[in-house]
């Protein structure tokens, strides 16, 4: 079984967390949960129309997975190798399409990824 889905906008990195103690708790959050909660949620939404009325999947899962992002403005090479960092983009998609609770039962599933990532000219506005 396959399902191949888009998710418009640019992918958010998850990885990086801040922690504090609050009310005599240890409270750990992402550093970009603007960004990241929004995009997971596309993800999730994404994954689960691909994968309607069907089983999830049981035992050892692949994963392809291509990000685009935009060209930084400072950034004139070819092949640019910026932030951000591959996995932490494959941390925030795999975990995801678990929140979809839909596809797998646990992003622990997956045994193989092949992952890329593109990097886009930025596209301009049209003015009115």
């Amino acid at each position: 079984m396959s399902a191949v889905f888009f998710v418009p906008g640019v992918p958010q990195p998850q990885g990086s967390k801040t922690a504090y103690v609050r009310g005599g708790r240890a409270v750990i959050v992402d550093k970009n949960p603007a960004l990241l909660k929004p995009w997971r949620e596309s993800v999730a939404r994404a994954a689960a129309a691909t994968w309607v009325h069907r089983p999830a999947l049981a035992g050892p899962v692949r994963v392809e997975a291509s990000f685009v992002l935009p060209r930084p403005a400072s950034v004139k090479r070819e092949f640019p190798h910026v932030r951000p960092d591959l996995d932490k983009l494959l941390r925030a998609l795999l975990d995801g399409i678990t929140d979809s609770g839909e596809v797998w039962g646990d992003d622990s599933q997956v045994v193989q990824v092949l992952s890329l990532i593109h990097i886009s000219e930025p596209t301009r506005q049209a003015e009115i």
